[in-house]
This record gives structure tokens, C-alpha cells and sequence, in this order.
């Protein structure tokens, strides 16, 4: 892992203990910063703000499932990115309890996006059609309002049931593109 990549790991851990005592509308740069034994500007130097932040531990732990280069998109990986996701709840829990201007959605709906539109763009060779785009939106969000509901009040037993249901409910050219796409070397991981 890049020292990049180590410190925005770094500000992600020491988030994820404030979370513990702190709710996240609380949670001030500075204090993480303290926390992480660095200073504002070098917070500000890998992210716009907090939330920024929690997109990047999002995106850190979807990448986690895929960091294997035989992992495919499937019920299994699915799974296996909600039981690594599932054991930082608490995480999930108060960051996307917040309702400010800046939240948590937005960020995680943009990642989602941007990884659905690379991957159908790599595989098919051609720019995605606002149908497909469409698509990929409608898929994103409501997945995404499932996971919230499910990480707010969902158990570890409803994992594959969910997986399985978003395998199944995922746009065929958007599944087959995912099928074939290499998460581990896309631009969006690095």
C-alpha cells in the first residue's frame, strides 16, 4: 500500500474510533487530525472534507473483496463485501445518519456510478447511452437505499439474502460488464 494511501488509511481508522463516542455532525478535522498525529493541512491535502473521507473507507472496503485478482462479480463477492462492510456497522451506522449538506449519499452515489460507467465502457468499447446511464443510476440508488436500510437494521443473516437479491436485480449489460472488469487495476482504486 502507497503512504498515500496509508495516511488516508490512517484518517479512515481514527474516524471510525471517534464514531464510537462522537456523533458524525460532531466530528471536526481538527480533532481528527489531532488524532491522527498530523496536522489540518495534511487532512485538506487528501480530502475536500469528512465526507470525502468516508467515500474513500467505502470505496477502501469495496476494494478489500476485490483486492484477490480472481474475484469475480458474483453472489460470493457480494457477500463477502457486505460481511467486511458489516464489520465496521458502526462506521456505516453514524456516518449515514447525518442529514447535512454535504452528505454521505452523494459521494457514494458518484463512486458507484463512475465504477458502473468505467466498467461498461471497458467492456463494450464505447460510451454508455443515457438509457444505460439511466440504468446504472436507477440500479445505484436503489441498492443503495437497501444497504442504508439494511446496515441501520439488518442483521449478518440477511448478507446473502441481500446479495443475492442485488446480483439478481443488477442490469444484464451492466452484470456482464462487471463480470469482466478488472476493479483491482481501475483508475478509480488508485
Amino acid at each position: 500500500m502507497s503512504l498515500k494511501n496509508q495516511t488516508k488509511l490512517l484518517f479512515a481508522q481514527k474516524l471510525e474510533e471517534m464514531l464510537l463516542t462522537i456523533p458524525m455532525d460532531k466530528v471536526r478535522v481538527v480533532e481528527l487530525s489531532r488524532r491522527a498525529g498530523t496536522i489540518p493541512q495534511s487532512f485538506y491535502y487528501h480530502f475536500h472534507d469528512k465526507y470525502e473521507l468516508v467515500a474513500w473507507k467505502f470505496l477502501y472496503d469495496f476494494s478489500n473483496t476485490y483486492i484477490d485478482e480472481s474475484q469475480q462479480y458474483s453472489i460470493d463477492s457480494i457477500s463477502k463485501n457486505l460481511t467486511d462492510m458489516y464489520k465496521h456497522r458502526n462506521f456505516y451506522q453514524q456516518t449515514y445518519t447525518e442529514r447535512s449538506q454535504n452528505s454521505i449519499d452523494q459521494y457514494i452515489q458518484n463512486f458507484n456510478v463512475t465504477t458502473a460507467v468505467e466498467s461498461v465502457e471497458t467492456f463494450y468499447q464505447q460510451p454508455v447511452t443515457s438509457e444505460q446511464l439511466a440504468e446504472i443510476k436507477y440500479h445505484s440508488y436503489g441498492m443503495m437505499g437497501l444497504f442504508k436500510e439494511w446496515i441501520q437494521n439488518g442483521n449478518s443473516n440477511q448478507i446473502k439474502k441481500l446479495a443475492e437479491f442485488q446480483y439478481a436485480h443488477v442490469p444484464a449489460f451492466l452484470k456482464k460488464a462487471y463480470q469482466n472488469f478488472d476493479f483491482k487495476k481501475s483508475d478509480i482504486f488508485k
